[in-house]
């Protein structure tokens, strides 16, 4: 018994120092592997090898150890500094215990995440992947450079990433989303790898795209000869997209590139091929489409694929009186023949052809062939293509799923035939274009989100020949409005095939055009009212969208129309010229009748910046001015007062600034001057509550019979503010003086000087005047009377200076008197009063001298403020000899 404990004891004390070993081991080598990892590789590399961590654990993968590295990197120099040749986030490696405590660190199997793999090869050939360092001498089993050795039986690859890049053929292949494991003893030089792979594959030429993302799997078991680095085929299933292939052959790695010898086809020949390779997104199910007739595609790929050379490939797509019909759509696609062929004998990229010897097709009564022939396909492409049928764009989406959210309807007609080749489309030599033939489309109508209402085109022709691409007609309507085009398309070829800026000069005509037509509809208009407030706050982050001149445009339009409306102008005998060039609309002389009159319109609209500008002059001839200064935003904002013009104006307006989404002005933005000249115009004051309000300062004033004829206006606008250039008004025989400024937003300041006639200036004035002879009153000369305003427009606050204006008439009328006095003289006073038989002349004057006397002070006072200095002295002393004389004559 007590052995049995003592064993038991001794058996805990063993496991529990085994346990504590497990654990204390991995900290004990943590540092050592990642320092030997790093100086191992760095030694042997042309490279920088990095590694953020290393974790060890012996319970992960017991009774293997598992070692994980933590972002590990290799990443290139020159000439290919910069390029990151590995990486990957997390790498766990499974290796024995015994190894890990020895050194020698044999890879019994991994598992990758989340990794990407670079090869590049520059335009000289040399490859990014060249990095390892020649050895000096033969491989020491014992030496530090092979404490890293492959004993692998198992493998997983997660979410890898591979690209292959080519400069000198301006080549992009690239697998993304790679999962991949394989299961098999690389400690024999030869065996059997059981592989599962997935991944999307894209690949573009020459700025092509041929793939984009297009699903690829691999189940297959590969036959490996490490001797010979040679993988064989064995047991596989490939699909590309949906169609599946089988493989059969090897691919073997040599010093400078890779060996093939393999040949593919398809393991059945239905006519569902065919649609497996189309994306699903465009083919939707196939599962239940019925078909009929034969699909096959077979190739083989065979050579050394290295620097100069590429393997030499043909591949072969064939189909007969093949058909198709998706259970959901009443028409089937028939008679579809089927003959294409991809061939390079040489392997010389450059000898790839492509012949698509016939395509045909038929839906219903309307029957449709194509043939295309591509050579010369590196270095200067050349096509030899025809194109001949009628197809029935309505029976397209009742044959075929096509994603439309609006019917599509109309016939297209083509004969077209076209010999080119690329160095003659970007040099831009059409001469040695051959092209011939000719396309129309009639009865087409769009109805989708693109426009308002739905597009009609009635009838459209193209005309091909070798120099250019005529738009022989192009007859079209949506909404109220009706276009027609003619004219001709300069390097259309360019625009097609290199994505160049179409080219063209064109005649429109149009008997209506309503803006409105062509612009699509807010996403507000679509909602309802209790959505308004929602739209009304994300519209600025998700829902704004703004009007674009189209960048690939450089066209020309002399455009005509009877009826051109905009908002709500109606613009009549629309006629000018539209020249569309970098992201800019260009207006030429553009005239409309509108308003009465006519407006010329020169200048540009540019919305090749973030935000849109322009900049016009607008020569207006006789517009009716209420009519112009009322329905034209920036016109009743520069001049509200105008609108109560009754009459005619010609105006010249320099504006610029900058445009909203819609391409209408901002007017916070614009900045200009403009010149006005009125023709036969009055004002209607009433209307008016500016003028009104000045009608009311004074007697007898009615500024509706102000004379406008021949009033010439000048004026300013920047920031928001509108700046006159002093201008006199004329009243009967009233001159009004006006000066000053408003803004956009109606707030005014302004300074007027009323040049007016004493009766004018009310009671007061009218009181002191009744005393003067009408003869005394003529020469009583007119008044200046300052009115300033401000407030705005619908509520103006005037205020005139009008004590101040009887003050100066009381002044001039003390100076008319006394200086009557003067002339008189003290001889005419006398005469007056001695004669004392006639009682009347006497009362008269006992009069005029009583009210000389009782306002003798006042007289003076006024005299001494208002007359000029030197008049002031003679008039005192002669009022007060006057005055003496006559008391003493009294006091005698």
């Amino acid at each position: 018994m007590k052995t049995a404990k003592k064993i038991f004891k001794i058996g805990g004390i063993i496991l529990i120092i085994i346990i504590l070993a497990m654990i204390a081991i991995p900290y004990l080598f943590k540092d050592t592997i990642k320092e030997k990892a790093i100086a191992s590789i760095n030694k042997n590399i042309n490279a920088t090898a990095s590694l953020e961590d290393v974790s060890v654990s012996l319970f992960k993968n017991f009774p293997r150890a598992s070692v994980s590295l933590a972002n590990f990197q290799i990443i290139n120099k020159e000439p290919f500094a910069g390029d990151t040749l590995f990486s990957a986030k997390e790498m766990n490696l499974k290796l024995s215990i015994t190894d890990l405590i020895s050194g020698n660190y044999n890879i019994l199997g991994f598992d990758l995440k989340d990794a990407s793999v670079l090869i590049h090869f520059n335009k000289e050939g040399r490859g990014n992947y060249d990095i390892a360092i020649p050895s000096e001498t033969a491989t020491d089993k014992n030496s530090e450079s092979s404490a890293f050795d492959l004993k692998i039986q198992s493998y997983t690859v997660e979410n890898m990433k591979f690209t292959f890049k080519d400069d000198d053929g301006n080549i992009l292949l690239t697998l993304d989303k790679i999962n991949h494991k394989g299961k098999g003893n690389f400690s024999n030089e030869i065996l059997d790898l059981k592989t599962e792979s997935t991944a999307n594959l894209s690949f573009s030429m020459d700025k092509s795209n041929f793939m984009n993302k297009i699903p690829i799997s691999l189940d297959a078991v590969l036959g490996i000869d490490l001797n010979q680095q040679k993988y064989t085929f064995k047991e596989n299933k490939a699909v590309i997209n949906r169609l599946d292939l089988v493989f059969d052959g090897f691919i073997q790695l040599l010093e400078n590139g890779q060996r093939y010898d393999l040949t593919f086809n398809t393991p059945s020949s239905s006519f569902q091929n065919f649609l497996a390779l189309i994306p699903e997104e465009y083919s939707k199910s196939i599962e239940n489409v019925k078909t009929t007739g034969n699909f096959t595609v077979n190739g083989k790929v065979k050579g050394d694929f290295n620097k100069e050379r590429i393997p030499a490939f043909g591949i072969e797509m064939f189909s007969q009186n093949a058909s198709l019909k998706y259970p959901d759509l009443p028409k089937t696609i028939q008679n579809i023949n089927i003959d294409l062929k991809v061939n390079n004998e040489t392997g010389i990229l450059n000898d790839t052809k492509i012949d698509l010897n016939k395509f045909t097709m038929t839906i219903d009564q309307d029957h449709f062939s194509a043939r295309a022939k591509v050579s010369n396909l590196i270095e200067n492409p050349y096509v030899d293509t025809d194109l001949k049928g009628v197809i029935n764009l309505a029976n397209l989406s009742k044959a075929y799923p096509i994603s439309l959210d609006k019917k599509l309807s109309g016939i297209l007609k083509m004969d077209v035939s076209a010999q080119l080749d690329m160095n003659s489309v970007e040099r831009q030599q059409y001469q040695n274009i051959k092209s011939q033939g000719n396309a129309s489309l009639q009865q087409f109508v769009y109805d989708g989100e693109e426009f308002v209402k739905p597009f009609h085109i009635n009838e459209a022709g193209l005309n091909f020949s070798p120099s250019h691409i005529e738009l022989s007609s192009f007859s079209a309507k949506t909404g109220e409005s009706d276009i027609n085009l003619k004219g001709r398309f300069d390097n259309l070829y360019g625009f097609l095939f290199k994505k160049e800026i179409l080219k063209g000069n064109f005649n429109m005509k149009s008997d209506k055009l309503a803006v409105n037509d062509f612009l699509q509809p807010s996403s507000a208009s679509k909602s309802t009212e209790s959505e308004a407030k929602t739209i009304e706050n994300t519209s600025k982050e998700t829902d704004k969208t703004s009007l674009k001149v189209p960048s690939f445009l450089d066209c020309t339009f002399s455009a005509s129309a009877n009826t051109v409306i905009y908002d709500n102008l109606h613009l009549k005998n629309v006629a000018g010229k539209l020249i569309i060039k970098d992201e800019k609309v260009s207006l030429e002389n553009l005239k409309t009748d509108i308003f009465g009159g006519e407006i010329a319109i020169s200048g540009n609209v540019s919305t090749k910046e973030n935000v849109p500008t322009f900049d016009v002059k607008l020569l207006m001839n006789k517009l009716n001015v209420p009519e112009a200064f009322t329905h034209i935003d920036m016109l009743k904002k520069i001049a509200p007062i105008a609108s109560v013009v009754q009459g005619f104006v010609n105006t010249n307006i320099s504006v610029s600034g900058e445009l909203n989404d819609d391409l209408t002005p901002n007017l916070n933005t614009i900045s200009g001057d403009l010149l006005a000249s009125l023709i036969n115009s009055r004002i209607k004051s009433e209307e008016s509550p500016l003028l009104s309000s000045l009608d009311s300062h004074f007697s007898g004033l009615n500024l509706s019979n102000l004379n406008l004829n021949d009033l010439k206006a000048s004026l300013q606008f920047e920031n928001g503010r509108v700046k006159f250039k002093p201008f006199t008004l004329k009243y009967k025989d009233v001159a009004i003086n006006v000066d000053g400024s408003h803004g956009f937003d109606q707030t005014m300041n302004y300074q007027l000087i009323f040049n007016v006639p004493p009766q004018m200036l009310g009671n007061e004035a009218n009181s002191l005047l009744s005393k003067l002879t009408p003869e005394n009153q003529k020469k009583i000369s007119n008044i200046p009377v300052i009115a300033s305003v401000e407030g705005t427009f619908k509520s103006p606050k005037v205020s005139t200076d009008m004590k101040q204006a009887v003050t100066n008439l009381v002044s001039q009328i003390a100076e008319g008197q006394i200086n009557n006095l003067k002339n008189k003289g003290t001889d005419a006073i006398k005469s007056l009063i001695s004669s004392k038989t006639d009682s009347t002349t006497a009362g008269k004057a006992g009069k005029m001298v009583d009210g000389l006397i009782n306002n003798k002070d006042s007289v003076i006072n006024k005299t001494k403020e208002e007359v000029k200095e030197k008049a002031k002295e003679e008039v005192k002393k002669e009022a007060k000899k006057q005055i003496n004389n006559f008391l003493k004559g009294l006091g005698g």
